[in-house]
């Protein structure tokens, strides 16, 4: 009887260690755009990391930052007479390829 006793305790321990541990590996994915980026992290924990990130989101940061590199390029232009005269030299290009084509 007291093998069975100790039989039923054990099988109780390792079904909570088995249940417990299955609920630490337990990973939470979140989107929220949609899923063109999903983050993964652990229940309970707000640290998240990035799991995947669509290569079309990224393309379109990359443009987003090159614009917003030129807005301040254009507006530093106005203070520095180097850039300016660069800039006008690249207005120019820009209209000789336009007329060429």
């Amino acid at each position: 009887m007291l093998t069975l006793i100790w039989a039923l305790l054990y099988w109780v321990k390792y079904t909570y260690i088995m249940t417990v541990s299955k609920i630490t590996e337990i990973t939470v994915y979140e989107s929220p755009d949609g899923g063109r980026t999903v983050y993964a992290r652990n229940p309970g924990n707000k640290n998240r990391e990035i799991h995947l990130r669509d290569p079309e989101l990224e393309k379109d940061l990359a443009d987003l930052r090159q614009q917003e590199r030129w807005q301040f390029i254009l507006a530093e232009r106005a203070t520095n007479p180097v850039i300016n005269e660069l800039c006008e030299r690249i207005e120019i290009l820009y209209e000789l390829s336009r007329t060429s084509e």
